[in-house]
């Protein structure tokens, strides 16, 4: 069997503003509330109008039945009662008809049915004393029965049909009523939405304006602070954003400015030995093996300062490819100890390493590697002559933890929160002759943002400084 698909159906997409919407929803809620109300109230009015004109009709068919009987229950003699019948049928637009207790119209203000006899299952209700009264809505009148009652026992039934017309116009004017109150508060609702929706679309409008600076380049434009809560909160969000963005801005012009400048400084002092060396016509042979090694150690640093860039630059990306596997963490900084003992030995320092349990954890052995080899060979390179370097691993059901504590320089206070920028340096002297290129501690941090790990400083200016660092032991995955 065939399934039959459908074809979708495309609505039509409309571009109205916030405003428009808010006015037009707003007034067509007070609308349907308006219009509820008033069919409602219409309603209501309707049946107690109806009530009091029933009520009416009881009072003077009481008056009219109170006559007949003293009456006689005579319509001419010895008083003459037809004017009575022919106001009270004139009073409610309608007829009234007097039956005796023969069935026969001894009186009608139409004039039509006298002397007839009337017979129906209502009149006969009434006559019989079955009902006390009958009052029955027909389509265009109310008809109403009440009985006579003459010396105890009744006599005669008057029936008074009295046209709806009335209860109709009563109900005509109050609907006309209520369709001017209607009008007048939807006017004011349309007013009252259009002022609604102008003041909340004022803040859009205002985030929006400040948002199109911003796309023209004006990072430094904060949007003032007013308004409705939720327009507060917003732009309180907006700001940071963009306080954010133009400090990020801000580190790219520096780093870029960083990048070039780290670029240049080799490249400059290789043109100046180049220039030296040709200038100087008399130079002899153990001038130019000097100067080519002088060159050839600025080709070095040019080198090692671009592969950190790329190392950067791949350890930056959010969707870095990462090579994981279970790996022995003791035996790791156990390798990585040992490359770095002789820049140690070569000025007294004593490296110790301390653990407290056997590591394994998934990690990308070469970034992470990378990582603590900048973190020992910084406490070497950093430290004082015939210091010490402390190494320790611990772990606990979740992370496993690395110290790496020494006792060099240290760090000045204001120094802390730019440690971890690219190129930059506590000392720079010290940090060109000891080789470094300002990108190691960006490096690590970046490779331990991948790991979803974390890696804190302490240091006191003059007595040391200490790295903690925490991965999970198990690969977190983005």
């Amino acid at each position: 069997m065939k399934k039959i698909r459908l074809p979708k159906l495309k609505l039509p997409k409309f571009n109205i503003s916030l405003r428009v919407f808010i006015t037009v929803m707003v007034t067509l809620l007070c609308g349907i509330m308006l219009l509820s109300y008033a069919l409602a109230s219409n309603k209501v009015y309707y049946d107690k109008y109806k009530k009091e004109v029933i009520n009416n009709i009881k009072q003077q068919c009481d008056i009219l039945s109170y006559n007949l009987a003293n009456n006689g229950f005579k319509i001419t003699e010895p008083v003459n009662l037809e004017p009575s019948i022919e106001a009270v049928a004139s009073l409610f637009k309608g007829r009234i008809m007097v039956v005796n207790d023969e069935y026969r119209i001894i009186k009608d203000s139409f004039g039509e049915t006298e002397h007839s006899f009337i017979i129906s299952e209502d009149v006969i209700k009434v006559m019989t004393g079955e009902i006390e009264e009958l009052v029955v809505e027909k389509a265009n009148y109310i008809q109403y029965m009440q009985p006579v009652y003459y010396e105890g026992e009744i006599k005669g039934v008057i029936i008074l049909n009295a046209s709806i017309e009335l209860v109709g116009n009563a109900r005509s004017i109050k609907a006309s009523g209520n369709l001017t109150i209607f009008i007048i508060i939807i006017l004011v609702c349309v007013l009252g939405a259009f002022l609604i929706g102008f003041a909340s679309v004022r803040g859009i409008k205002r985030i929006n304006k400040h948002i199109e600076n911003t796309r023209m380049g004006h990072l430094d434009e904060d949007i003032p602070v007013r308004g409705f809560e939720e327009f507060r909160t917003l732009t309180n969000s907006y700001n940071n954003t963009m306080n954010k963005l133009a400090a990020i801005d801000s580190t790219r012009q520096e780093f870029v400015s960083n990048v070039s400048h780290e670029l240049k400084t080799p490249i400059t002092s290789m043109k100046v030995l180049a220039d030296s060396l040709v200038q100087n016509e008399d130079a002899d042979l153990v001038m130019y093996k000097e100067f080519m090694s002088d060159i050839i150690d600025e080709i070095d640093r040019e080198s090692e300062i671009i592969n950190d860039l790329l190392t950067l630059v791949k350890t930056d990306r959010k969707d870095a490819e990462m090579t994981i596997k279970e790996t022995d963490i003791n035996n790791l900084l156990e390798v990585i100890l040992k490359r770095v003992a002789p820049i140690a030995d070569s000025r007294g320092i004593d490296i110790t390493y301390e653990s407290y349990r056997d590591v394994v954890a998934e990690i990308d052995e070469v970034k992470i590697s990378l990582a603590l080899t900048n973190i020992i060979e910084n406490a070497v390179k950093y430290n004082v002559d015939n210091g010490w370097v402390k190494v320790t691993l611990n772990a606990d059901h979740k992370y496993f933890h690395i110290k790496v504590a020494d006792s060099g320089v240290g760090i000045p206070d204001d120094c802390k929160e730019q440690v971890f920028e690219r190129f930059f340096r506590v000392d720079k002297a010290r940090s060109r002759d000891t080789g470094g290129t300002g990108l190691g501690l960006a490096i690590t941090k970046n490779v331990i943002r991948m790991h979803k790990g974390t890696i804190k400083l302490y240091s006191e200016s003059g007595e040391g400084t200490t790295f903690t660092i925490k991965i999970p032991i198990k690969c977190v995955e983005n």
